[in-house]
């Protein structure tokens, strides 16, 4: 009554599916015992790592040193120089594997049409820069989307306005 067709095709698909899992499956052992014996490696090998790592670190506190005596200076007086004053200097070791930050009240970001930021226009160089970078950074915050398109436009009024 009921003839029932058979597909090859869906045999072959089935077989395939079947033999993909199981590739999956054996790379998938792979790739865990490479992670064991990479992470039994470190393990194994912790202690000579740290002390690689603690050598680099003397090591490269006492070529800082030697520069430093080399060329007759020290810490201290590298950090009295004008461009150090009034700044924090932030030092992370391991949070940011030796990074070095200079915080200050320059690198704060100065609110444009301030009283501080204002001048008088007497056609000289420095104010001209000056009112080149007050545009700049209008523009950068327009670009960002900080500022509407007619406080961009009120800003620049106030700024080229003598």
């Amino acid at each position: 009554m009921f003839k029932y067709k058979r597909n090859d095709r869906s045999v072959i698909k089935g077989v395939f599916i079947a033999y993909f899992i199981l590739l999956f499956h054996v790379v998938l052992l792979a790739a865990v015992g490479l992670l064991v014996l990479f992470f039994s490696g470190i393990v194994n090998y912790l202690l000579w790592i740290l002390l690689g790592g603690l050598a680099l670190i003397i090591g490269s506190g006492y070529l800082l040193l030697r520069y430093l005596r080399k060329k007759g200076g020290s810490l201290v007086k590298i950090l009295s120089l004008p461009e150090f004053q009034g700044k924090d200097i932030e030092v992370s070791v391991m949070g940011g594997l030796a990074s070095v930050k200079i915080h200050g009240s320059e690198s704060q970001p100065q609110m444009i049409g301030t009283d501080s930021d204002t001048r008088h226009k007497t056609g000289s160089q420095d104010e001209t820069s000056s009112e080149i970078q007050n545009l700049s950074r209008l523009a950068d915050l327009l670009e960002d989307n900080l500022i509407t398109r007619d406080e961009y436009q009120q800003a620049k009024q106030r700024l080229l306005d003598p």
